[in-house]
């Protein structure tokens, strides 16, 4: 089996793409968000717009992201746990680099397979890509597409998640484990899921797969 996760409120029990935002962009963030909640941007366009606004330098952010980290409870031994057993763990996340690697660095972890936005930075603000596997751009399906070629080095997929960026990768996964919103969505789309309210728990239900 090979594990898929999110990072933000996955991983972490905040959202830092959130509190970077609510931070740092201007008031226009907020609409574009709310397109992409009612369907009418991918999660992939809306980072793309929405990091535009911001003109902070990259430091300066991940200053504010190391002050704000909050793991959710029984990661690292979690991680353990996946290293002693042999099982492949990959973030797959919508989030950015700028902001996830220190995490993995202040958390002591800064190895973790991670796959995510890439970022650059300049005056006129932040500028957001995503890459398939081949290394073509994205703008829809990010995690998706992960999980396709996850698949193609193992056999089962258990995907780990939180919100409504998860949906549609979670479909196709063969164990999905879900936090937050997503438990709602999956629901309401009549999808097989287990709930975990952290990796203390999530470890618990894996060594009964």
């Amino acid at each position: 089996m090979i594990i898929q996760s999110d990072f933000d409120g996955t991983i972490i029990i905040n959202n830092l793409s959130v509190l970077i935002r609510e931070k740092y962009a201007c008031s226009d963030w907020q609409k574009i968000d709310s397109d992409y909640l009612h369907g009418h941007l991918t999660v992939e366009q809306s980072n793309k717009l929405q990091f535009a606004l911001i003109k902070e330098p990259k430091e300066r952010l991940q200053a504010f992201v190391r002050q704000h980290i909050e793991l959710r409870p029984g990661f690292v031994e979690f991680i353990r746990y996946c290293q002693e057993s042999a099982i492949p763990f990959a973030i797959v996340s919508s989030g950015l680099d700028f902001y996830i690697e220190p995490v993995l660095v202040e958390i002591g972890m800064p190895d973790l397979e991670l796959h995510c936005g890439q970022t650059t930075f300049s005056h006129d603000g932040i500028d957001v890509s995503y890459y398939d596997p081949e290394g073509n751009i994205v703008n829809h399906g990010f995690k998706k597409k992960y999980l396709t070629w996850l698949k193609e080095r193992g056999t089962n997929i258990i995907y780990l998640g939180d919100g409504l960026s998860d949906l549609e990768a979670a479909r196709q996964a063969d164990h999905v484990f879900a936090t937050g919103h997503l438990l709602d969505l999956l629901d309401i789309h009549s999808i097989e899921r287990n709930a975990f309210s952290d990796f203390y728990d999530l470890q618990r239900q894996i060594r009964l797969l």
